[in-house]
């Protein structure tokens, strides 16, 4: 695990209560801010190997649109919903943070951050007991056409591998 990721799989772990839902947010034709999406896909791929009767997360890749799935993600009954979704934060680029409901909707600091508040006041209207936090990247490098920047491509596995452990 990096140095400047340390203290996250512990946060994580501490946040996450009964049936998880995993949200991921982003543009996989802007480079880092594929971020969201490339998490999802990832656990996709390691869930589909877990055996029998071990935990699951709900997993939803809602691209740009993530105010789209608001009515799948609350069908699952999910009790925590974790938004993944690349954000600057004036970090080191591959830098991970949690962001709780508040910071996530006063900062604004997403690559999408109109939808984010929209997406997460309609959940909580949708079921108000809902405990919602952010999991973020700093991006590196965000442009139309870019390709993942190797500290994100790090920060991903390193996050897939937190979150199978925090599931667990």
């Amino acid at each position: 695990m990096s140095g400047h990721n340390d203290g996250i799989k512990n946060d994580i772990k501490g946040r996450i209560r009964g049936v998880v839902a995993i949200i991921g947010i982003g543009n996989i034709m802007r480079g880092d801010d594929g971020f969201g999406p490339k998490i999802i896909e990832l656990l996709s791929r390691k869930q589909a190997t877990l055996p029998e009767g071990r935990q699951r997360a709900h997993l939803f890749d809602c691209g740009t649109v993530p105010e789209n799935y608001i009515f799948p993600i609350l069908s699952t009954s999910c009790e925590t919903i974790i938004l993944v979704d690349a954000a600057d934060f004036g970090a080191k680029a591959g830098t991970i943070k949690t962001l709780a409901l508040e910071e996530i909707s006063a900062s604004g600091i997403s690559t999408h951050n109109s939808s984010i508040r929209l997406f997460t006041d309609l959940l909580m209207t949708g079921r108000g007991n809902l405990n919602i936090f952010a999991v973020s990247i700093q991006p590196k490098k965000i442009a139309f056409g870019d390709s993942l920047s190797d500290e994100v491509r790090l920060g991903i596995d390193e996050l897939a591998g937190i979150f199978a452990e925090a599931l667990a």
